[in-house]
């Protein structure tokens, strides 16, 4: 009759089985915004590549500052993804661990019934032994799962990135991989009250992103 009525009505899926498939759905999600993000950030680089070429280091330093902003939401959902997946590897643990209980219970029982007829003495022995021989495997495990190794978050200051991604195209261009293009103007040689303006341009938007990503880092 059970048999009958799983095929008529399905088989409840037991509550780990369930919890884990949901759990995947939403690394699944998280992939995909990995994905997104990645192809983002790829894009402002070749934005400030190109604003580079065209000899607008202000817009190259805001697309670089765009990316940065991508990358660290990258790293975020990374590390999402990394503790969704710690928990299915929990859920499963936990199930052995269930099992592993049960089956000692068992063992116990087969224990028992083997030291009746042997002193209390012995049993005492026994019974040392398996509890000294349990804190062995307990104490093996817990240093085989330990996970303090492992390091997901950035070290590197996110301005020293965007500095050290100008110095590279800027590299390109002085190697030639990029074909610079001179500033739009009547003459080629930039003057010093023209430098000076656009030193001037570039530290105000530099500052005005400072700002943003303060204030989006403190959830305002």
């Amino acid at each position: 009759m059970p048999k009958i009525k799983n095929w008529l009505f399905g088989k409840d899926q037991p509550k780990d089985t369930e919890s884990i498939a949901k759990i995947r759905r939403v690394i699944n999600k998280y992939t995909l915004q990995s994905r997104r993000l990645t192809q983002q950030s790829d894009e402002q680089k070749d934005i400030a590549r190109d604003m580079m070429k065209s000899g607008n280091k202000a817009g190259a330093k805001q697309a670089l500052m765009r990316r940065q902003l991508y990358l660290k939401k990258l790293n975020e959902t990374q590390n999402k993804i990394l503790n969704l997946q710690g928990m299915i590897e929990s859920i499963s643990e936990a199930k052995d661990v269930a099992e592993t209980t049960h089956a000692i219970k068992e063992g116990v029982v087969v224990i028992e019934d083997t030291l009746k007829d042997v002193t209390p003495a012995d049993t005492e022995r026994a019974m040392f032994e398996m509890q000294s021989s349990m804190e062995k495997v307990s104490f093996a495990s817990e240093a085989l799962s330990d996970t303090s190794f492992s390091e997901t978050e950035l070290d590197i200051d996110m301005e020293d990135m965007i500095d050290l991604e100008m110095k590279e195209l800027e590299m390109e261009l002085s190697l030639g991989q990029v074909d610079e293009l001179p500033d739009v103007g009547v003459s080629t040689k930039p003057t010093k009250t023209k430098v000076k303006e656009e030193d001037d341009e570039i530290g105000d938007e530099i500052s005005e992103l400072r700002k943003k990503i303060e204030r989006e880092r403190s959830g305002a």
